[in-house]
Parts: structure tokens; C-alpha cells; sequence
């Protein structure tokens, strides 16, 4: 499946729109606002048939990063949309300077980053989402090379919970299963 080209402006709204939805969140830095991009951009490519930026995001220590997402924040920066800065500890902070354009992405391309800033912003901490972004498919790409965004299809085989393989004997005895 052909994804669309690389829109640097489209990355910058979806980078401004995300840092204006859930940016000022204390705990919501860099390693968040990038996840957040990453998993909109790639759920949307596997269940919308395109992503919303066509970005490249580069395999990285702390998971997926836009591959130009430094550079699109100092363009935005620049332009007085964001303010960005580090905390005491080194943690990038941000805020929206003025409100995002929506009119840059349809229905179901806001439905999906609404859902990755809100689900990222309000269930996880740094660490927990760079949990969650190294599976399987993560490890697809070496360091610094670029992840394709199908790499989302792949996870990880888990072990039972305990719930679960009580359902597999009681459904394997009704099967007259050994």
C-alpha cells in the first residue's frame, strides 16, 4: 500500500495541534508528543489506508521520532505557534501560543490523534508508552533506520493470564479435550 508523500506542513499541524490538545500536561514532553505522533500516524496509515503526514519516523532509544520533528518544533517556535523549553530535570516542556488549524485534516484523521493525545496524555507515563511503542515491530528497523509504519501490525506472543487459561481447560473439558 503507497502512503502519501512526506507534507512538512501537515506534520507541523499535527505537532501543533497535539503540543495545543495535551501539551501543557505536566509529564507531557518530547518522548509523549512523539509517540502521539507516531501512533496517529500509523494507525491511521493501517486502518485509513494512508497516514496523515506520510512522515518517516526513525527507530530511536526511546522509540519512534519524526524523522524532521526537531526541526518542525524550532519552525514552530519560529513562527510564535509554540513555546517550548526545558524543565530542571531536562525535560522538554511545551504550549500552544495560538490555537491550531484543524481545517488541516479530516474527521477521521482528528478522531485518531484525539484518541493518541488523550489516550497517551491521560494512561501513560514516558516510560510506559516507550514500553508499549518497543514491540515486536519495533525492532523491525535497526537504530536510526526508519520504521515502517505496518510495523504496528506486529506484537508480541504474551503468556496466559491466569483468567484466560482457566477458559482454555474449562473449554478444552467441554471438548472432551485431554
Amino acid at each position: 500500500m503507497a502512503d502519501r508523500p512526506y507534507d512538512k506542513e501537515r506534520l507541523k499541524h499535527l505537532i501543533h495541534y497535539v503540543i495545543w490538545k495535551v501539551g501543557a500536561r505536566p509529564g507531557f514532553g518530547a518522548t509523549k508528543l512523539y509517540k502521539t505522533a507516531w501512533f496517529s500516524d500509523a494507525k491511521s496509515f493501517v486502518l485509513l489506508g494512508k497516514s496523515i503526514t506520510g512522515a518517516q519516523y526513525l527507530r530511536q532509544k526511546y522509540g519512534p521520532i519524526p524523522k524532521y520533528g526537531m526541526q518542525v518544533r524550532s519552525e514552530l517556535t519560529e513562527m510564535g505557534y509554540i513555546a517550548q523549553s526545558k524543565d530542571a530535570d531536562g525535560h522538554w516542556q511545551f504550549r500552544s501560543l495560538i490555537p491550531p488549524k484543524r481545517e488541516w485534516f479530516s474527521a477521521g484523521e482528528l478522531e485518531h490523534i484525539d484518541y493518541w493525545a488523550d489516550h497517551i496524555a491521560n494512561n501513560h507515563t514516558a516510560a510506559s508508552i516507550s514500553e508499549e511503542s518497543h514491540d515486536l515491530g519495533w525492532e523491525i528497523a535497526k537504530m536510526n533506520e526508519v520504521l515502517p509504519f505496518h510495523s504496528v501490525l506486529v506484537s508480541r506472543i504474551r503468556e496466559p493470564n491466569e483468567r484466560q487459561m482457566e477458559w482454555a481447560r474449562r473449554r478444552a473439558r467441554e471438548l472432551g479435550l485431554p
